[in-house]
């Protein structure tokens, strides 16, 4: 026999308390718009502030692009400095602790990529992956870079890659930390909450800088970019790179798969290696976790060595 169908308790609560009845009110009604104005208002008039202030003044975007960077005393300097890119609506900050740990050891820089950060948004519009490559390479030149161990986290490794295809002779040693553009994972809303879920995983400091970084960049250009990266990585994953490749990955790393870290290795002709480290997430940069650290020096010394047996030196 069946039960009698009773409203659930919340239901009742409500029809209880007259809410459903007081929701249909006009002044409730505004009400809650004039508190969700509110809300919104303040978000929506930062954002507006800070795109504003980041229009550039001139023409020439690379030339205003903001950057981080460390270098040990002179004479004490590895000969190959190292240039770190940010992820995905990220900046600098995410790389602050990478740039002073590397430089005890060589010149560290981190640039800020157009449209994020504190460089200004380019007049054109959000940059792809090959404009941000080229904007790269042209702000290298800038700084007096030469020669280079390439470090791309997430987002940002796509852009080196495309920066090692564009100028493999500027390249020695390219590293991926959580590099993303797996086809197998072409949904750009699927990523996002990937990237969401793994932030339990992640240090509360980094999604404070996370925030702050989003907001500067905006969501259209995240969203156009994480598109277009999705679309370029799927073309260039027969793409095969002469120059040698650490990839490496956080054992917690949500976002960014063992199998198609695997497969990243592959698409290098030199030496390819993956190292996975424990305890670490998706954010293992902006933890820059010892052992994260001691491989980068490695890959820097190891440049160094090719640089003397190739007989030319570095920029630094």
């Amino acid at each position: 026999m069946r039960g009698t169908w009773r409203r659930p308790w919340w239901r009742r609560t409500l029809l209880q308390e007259g809410w459903t009845r007081r929701l249909h009110r006009p002044g409730t009604c505004l009400g809650l718009g004039l508190a969700a104005t509110a809300l919104a208002g303040p978000l929506t008039l930062a954002w507006a502030v800070v795109s504003l202030r980041r229009r550039p003044r001139g023409h020439d975007v690379v030339a205003q692009m903001s950057h981080r960077e460390a270098k040990p005393p002179t004479g004490s300097a590895a000969r190959t400095p190292v240039v770190l890119v940010h992820g995905l609506g990220m900046s600098s900050r995410s790389l602050q602790n990478l740039v002073r740990a590397l430089g005890r050891t060589t010149w560290a820089l981190a640039p800020d990529l157009p449209g994020y950060g504190r460089s200004p948004q380019p007049r054109i519009g959000a940059l792809d992956v090959q404009q941000l490559a080229r904007a790269l390479l042209a702000w290298m030149d800038e700084q007096g870079v030469a020669d280079v161990v390439l470090v791309g986290h997430s987002l940002g490794a796509q852009v080196c890659g495309e920066v090692t295809l564009l100028a493999p002779g500027r390249v020695r040693r390219l590293v991926l930390i959580g590099p993303t553009g797996d086809p197998d994972r072409p949904s750009v809303l699927r990523q996002a909450l990937r990237l969401a879920r793994g932030a339990v995983h992640e240090p509360p400091l980094l999604v404070g800088v996370a925030a702050l970084d989003y907001l500067r960049a905006g969501p259209g250009q995240m969203v156009m970019l994480m598109r277009q990266a999705v679309a370029r990585a799927s073309q260039q994953q027969h793409v095969t790179v002469d120059v040698p490749l650490l990839v490496v990955r956080g054992a917690e790393d949500l976002v960014c798969t063992q199998q198609w870290c695997e497969h990243v290795v592959t698409t290098s002709t030199a030496v390819g290696r993956l190292v996975v480290v424990a305890d670490s997430a998706h954010g293992i940069a902006f933890d820059a976790p010892a052992e994260l650290v001691h491989l980068l020096v490695g890959e820097v010394r190891a440049a160094d060595t090719d640089a003397v047996r190739d007989g030319s030196g570095s920029a630094g």
